[in-house]
């Protein structure tokens, strides 16, 4: 960037906090965190030397760019108190559910606003995130996928599908977990100790992970199952239980979970 960017974070929770923590060891951004609890504004003021608030509107005012990183419910009343202060601030809203329609009503008319949907996976620098922006938040686009590259990979994505992505990939930690903890009960059942079983779990899902940068689902199912072996056995068993049907069903239900949100 030609420039220092004047960054504020209101909410350094779990997304809020890993921006800080992996922005503040760049020289492009000038950070500064609004939250109402203290001892997480003095662990980061501390720890990343970064400016710290427990007002949000002072955290607009000094800004050139506003990440939003509250919980769906409280967004439109940080809004409220910002938009006095938003005059030539971008508004970036990292909550599932509120659309960029419901943003702009808050605030001036004009203002650049985008939404983007991270996942819990930004802590470690390995998150997803994708972008959509009004056509003023257009020419923000860059700078925000430039922050959020901080904390993962990030791609954008129309509004209309947010919902879908938000179900997909910002609930999608929570999936590979569950599949996760099933796995490592299940070789625990087999006489397997459970710290074994979690470590032999923990490594196949981060070495699947980097396979399927590789290649695709369908071809590692394939060079992994051999007729008559032990994973189509699994593979048969799985099926009959309604494992795939249940994934889609989880994943439609949250994905309408997401538009309810947006009520």
């Amino acid at each position: 960037m030609a420039s220092t960017k004047k960054v504020g974070i209101v909410g350094a929770g779990k997304i809020g906090g890993s921006l800080v923590a992996r922005l503040s060891a760049s020289r492009d951004f000038d950070l500064m965190v609004s939250d109402v609890h203290e001892e997480q504004l003095k662990r980061f003021a501390e720890g990343y030397g970064v400016r710290t608030t427990h007002s949000n509107r002072k955290a607009a005012e000094d800004s050139d760019l506003l990440i939003v990183a509250v919980k769906p419910w409280d967004v439109l009343t940080v809004l409220d108190e910002v938009a006095p202060a938003i005059e030539g601030v971008a508004v970036a809203s990292v909550a599932a559910g509120v659309t960029i329609k419901a943003i702009e009503g808050r605030l001036p008319a004009g203002t650049p606003v985008l939404r983007v949907m991270p996942n819990v996976a930004a802590s470690v620098g390995l998150g997803s995130a994708v972008v959509a922006a009004n056509e003023a938040g257009q020419a923000h686009v860059p700078t925000v996928m430039e922050i959020f590259g901080h904390v993962g990979d990030v791609m954008e994505l129309p509004e209309r599908l947010f919902d879908a992505a938000t179900a997909l990939h910002g609930s999608g930690p929570a999936y590979v977990a569950l599949f996760a903890d099933a796995l490592i009960q299940a070789g625990v059942r087999e006489g397997i100790p459970r710290d074994v079983a979690r470590r032999l779990v923990n490594q196949t899902i981060g070495g699947t992970s980097v396979l399927l940068k590789e290649r695709s689902a369908h071809q590692i199912r394939d060079e992994v199952m051999t007729p008559g072996g032990t994973t189509a056995a699994a593979f048969v068993a799985m099926e009959k239980a309604g494992f795939v049907a249940a994934v889609y069903d989880g994943i439609e239900a949250a994905t309408e979970r997401a538009r309810r949100l947006a009520d």
